[in-house]
């Protein structure tokens, strides 16, 4: 959490700081774009299917990283979507350790989505807004097991819901840097969550990212 608050900091200074002009929210209504880097955790939750699966560890990416873009409808609302992937990979431990499976180390989970989500904004001045955030999209995953593990490898895709909340600091006319968390949440009856003991999968974490209006 703490590499988090550095950046949060920063951004906080800048959008306090004094600056020659600023774009009236007014002047927000129209297209942008967001890319952004951030930690999240995926795991299984829901309803345990198998009571011997799901003690163990899990690994999954070192980044999750988001690509996206919206459209301000007004000062309050806009929609916006988005693809969400993870970078480094979380395999990379169990696959030098033969004894993996022994020390606790399931595998890796890998996610990715695409989604699709409605923003509800409220301005605080010219430079700070907080928004939240509720959508839908499609999550795939693909679980691959430790060396020596008696579980299977499992790949699965599905709806998923998605929410948040955060804010966005104008650091510029038409640049912002947005912090937020975020879930996704699968419907469940999923292959991969059922290979780890659970029903459903679930995606949750700080993401930082730097916008741009058009």
């Amino acid at each position: 959490m703490k590499k988090f608050l550095s950046p949060i900091a920063t951004v906080v200074a800048l959008s306090l700081a004094p600056a020659a002009a600023w774009a009236d929210v007014d002047d927000r209504v129209g297209g942008y774009a967001v890319v952004g880097l951030g930690k999240t955790k995926a795991e299984a939750h829901g309803k345990k299917i198998d009571l011997n699966q799901g003690k163990g560890k899990v690994g999954t990416g070192k980044f999750n990283y988001t690509l996206g873009g919206g459209y301000r409808l007004s000062d309050n609302f806009a929609v916006e979507t988005n693809f969400h992937g993870q970078a480094g990979n979380g395999k990379k431990k169990s696959s030098r350790n033969k004894n993996a499976a022994s020390n606790g180390e399931m595998g890796s989970l890998k996610t990715r989505a695409y989604t699709v989500s409605g923003l509800v904004i409220l301005p605080i001045g010219d430079r700070v807004e907080l928004f939240g955030r509720a959508g839908v999209g499609r999550m795939n995953a693909s679980f691959s097991p430790a060396a020596g593990s008696d579980i299977g490898k499992a790949r699965s895709s599905g709806v998923a819901t998605q929410f948040g909340a955060g804010a966005n600091f104008y650091v510029g006319q038409n640049s912002f840097l947005r912090t937020e968390w975020a879930t996704l949440r699968g419907k469940g009856n999923d292959d991969v969550a059922k290979a780890l003991g659970r029903n459903k999968l679930r995606s949750s974490g700080v993401m930082v990212s730097y916008g741009h209006n058009f």
